[in-house]
């Protein structure tokens, strides 16, 4: 398989050492299947907002706060600086909640690191190792749901 090219810098800076297979792509990132030495982990690779088919995206930023006024004045202006500011925001809001998170305990991907918009995670995986199934793929009985349901409750909480 050809390395994606945002990639390509994790792989020469030695924390990739193959790209093993595309996973999924959605409307914010596609995530490919990694080796980094004995583990296998997944690398989410954020799009650019040109190629990015997230048409809520205004909404789901707004409130954001930006403490460099001179980043705010650009995102509020949407310069080319502004809209390049307004992206890193958002994705380093993401990776930051989710360190947040797993640093907290919540059961997470944990995250192992983030470099020019792509974030090195753990493979969440399934009892025989393989990638875990979509939630929407996934079959269960209302008891089990209701475990689940539960246990997602609890995290919630955390």
């Amino acid at each position: 398989m050809k390395t994606p090219k945002r990639i390509e810098p994790l792989i020469e800076d030695g924390l990739v050492d193959e790209v093993l297979r595309p996973l999924m792509s959605g409307k914010e990132a596609a995530v490919y299947v990694v080796r980094c030495g004995t583990q296998v982990r997944c690398a989410k690779v954020y799009k650019e907002a040109n190629k990015r088919s997230f048409r809520q995206a205004a909404e789901y930023q707004e409130g954001r706060k930006v403490r460099n006024s001179r980043q705010a004045r650009a995102m509020a202006k949407s310069t080319k600086y502004g809209r390049k500011e307004a992206e890193d925001a958002w994705q380093n809001a993401e990776v930051a909640a989710l360190f947040r998170l797993a640093g907290a305990g919540v059961r997470v991907p944990k995250p192992y690191d983030f470099q020019d918009g792509v974030l090195l995670m753990e493979l969440v995986t399934d009892a025989d190792g393989d990638a875990a199934p979509r939630l929407n793929d996934v079959h269960l009985e209302a008891e089990e749901a209701r475990e689940f349901h539960a246990f997602v409750i609890r995290q919630i909480v955390l």
